[in-house]
């Protein structure tokens, strides 16, 4: 096919730049799903592979640069470079190969894949050493070899640097390209499944196609390499290829490549299902908190008033009795007894409802949890500072609205901020507690704003106003456009303020 063979060489520049970008963006696309904190097995080997994909990358774009450079560098830095090509390219198999042995390792828990996670930095060492002794006992490169690395004084540069090389080329493909693509394969394919029952199909199909694609590639990358003077290089390379079907491995291996680029990134839709679940879940926890907190307020509100009225009823009645009426005197005693029993029950179940799902009332374990979910589950950057001495120690009522109020405001910035850098600081006296969280976000108008709440199309701000009134708090935000937001929470600690005064007013009340 010397006319499609004839096309390929004359666009090798279009098909060279392509190659490397398909691995470049399979890298910056993993890495950048490597930022986020995941508990799925997928999640931590993810930057080895997102490092293959850069580094490679890179490589590849070493074969268009370096003819490039070459006529403009010394003859000894055009040799240098083609050695350091050499070199990433067994950096960036050695990475595909760790990425490989962490999958496994992760999903299969075979305990013998634990202890090899050592073996791709040794097969990298093998590599090196095993090139540096073959290249000297073979024949010198022979510049017809590669016709992809003939023009200017390339050829000039591989003939003195001898059959290091298609040598290095060779055995990288052989001891780390070939198992590190077979690896990634099995891995997936056990990601699939175990995901398989709770995934969506696109995820699973994902990574069932990145599957398949790693295993061609474990043929096209990790078998087919450049000619060498020795077997099977000799028989199976990139120019019998050309030869045999007119195309250029390299866009084989293109092809391959996107195909694992598209695969990774509808398996990575997988990180989103977690989010959501995450986020679900935390919906459902408020939910359920403000169920709790509506049952406490009608058992107060409702059936311990209605207790305390009827012993107030009887309380009279046994008053209005006749003094000698000794039996039934005892009777209503026996009764405001049993109602002040039922009446101290209730407020256990009160107090049980608001606190069962607060493990510590320290107000940085608070601000921090909530905040450790947000770093898990976005690309937000979250800065906390915390200031003051000692550590205050909240009442469980506290605990629990400061609590559901950074969630509210952690949740309007997701939604509506469009920020990719949140602040929290959180300083205390012996009086007081000063909470400040801002972002870098889109901000908007404030009068507009206000506008929008009167018609009661916005609900975030109104609820963050009413969790500050509920802990007697000083809340103040600031907003412009494209300038952020900043929200300041002020409140008295147990003890003192408003906040206190008013619960020891409802517990005389109750």
């Amino acid at each position: 096919m010397p006319g499609l063979a004839e096309l390929f060489e004359t666009n090798r520049i279009i098909v060279l730049t392509i190659y490397g970008e398909v691995f470049f963006v399979l890298g910056l696309a993993v890495a950048l799903q490597s930022l986020k904190r995941s508990a799925l097995p997928l999640a931590r080997p993810l930057p080895w592979l997102a490092g293959f994909g850069i580094v490679h990358g890179f490589h590849e774009w070493g074969y268009l640069f370096i003819p490039i450079q070459s006529g403009y560098l010394p003859l000894e830095a055009t040799e240098l470079l083609l050695v350091v090509q050499l070199l990433m390219k067994g950096v960036s198999y050695a990475l595909l190969l760790q990425f490989g042995v962490e999958l496994l390792a992760a999903v299969t828990r075979v305990p013998v894949l634990g202890r090899l996670r050592l073996l791709p930095a040794a097969a990298l060492l093998a590599w090196g050493g095993a090139t540096l002794v073959l290249s000297a006992a073979v024949s010198p490169y022979q510049p017809s070899a590669e016709p992809w690395l003939q023009d200017g004084r390339i050829g000039e540069a591989l003939a003195n640097i001898g059959a290091g090389l298609p040598v290095g080329d060779v055995l990288a493909r052989w001891m780390l390209a070939l198992p590190g693509s077979a690896l990634a394969a099995w891995g997936l394919l056990a990601n699939a499944r175990e995901v398989s029952p709770a995934a969506r199909p696109p995820v699973v199909g994902g990574l069932r196609v990145g599957a398949i694609a790693f295993g061609l590639y474990a043929v096209v990358g990790g078998i087919i390499s450049q000619p060498a003077p020795f077997p099977p290089a000799s028989v199976l390379n990139s120019a019998g290829v050309m030869d045999l079907l007119g195309i250029p491995i390299e866009v084989i291996r293109s092809a391959t490549g996107l195909v694992i680029v598209v695969a990774i990134i509808l398996a990575m839709d997988l990180f989103e299902q977690e989010t959501d679940r995450a986020l679900a879940e935390a919906r459902r926890r408020e939910l359920l908190l403000r169920e709790r907190e509506r049952i406490g307020r009608d058992l107060h509100d409702g059936i311990i008033q209605s207790i305390y009225a009827a012993g107030l009823h009887l309380e009279e009645a046994s008053a209005a009795l006749d003094p000698d009426d000794a039996a039934p005197r005892a009777r209503i005693r026996t009764v405001l007894e049993e109602l002040e029993r039922i009446s101290g029950d209730i407020r256990r179940m009160i107090f049980d409802l608001r606190s069962a799902s607060l493990e510590a009332l320290d107000p940085e374990e608070i601000v921090r949890g909530v905040a450790d979910q947000l770093r898990a589950n976005t690309l937000v950057s979250l800065d906390l500072r915390v200031t003051g001495s000692p550590r205050p120690r909240l009442s469980p009522e506290q605990a629990e609205e400061l609590r559901q109020l950074v969630h509210e405001a952690f949740s309007n910035i997701l939604r509506h901020a469009r920020a990719s850098r949140v602040t929290v600081r959180l300083a205390s006296t012996r009086r007081r507690l000063a909470l400040e969280i801002s972002d870098d976000g889109i901000g908007f108008d404030p009068q507009a704003f206000e506008a929008e709440l009167e018609a009661g199309r916005s609900q975030g701000l109104p609820n963050l106003r009413r969790r500050a009134q509920l802990l007697g708090a000083e809340l103040v935000v600031r907003s412009a456009p494209g300038h952020g937001t900043s929200l300041s929470l002020t409140m008295p600690l147990p003890g003192t303020g408003r906040r206190n005064d008013a619960s020891s007013q409802a517990r005389r009340e109750g």
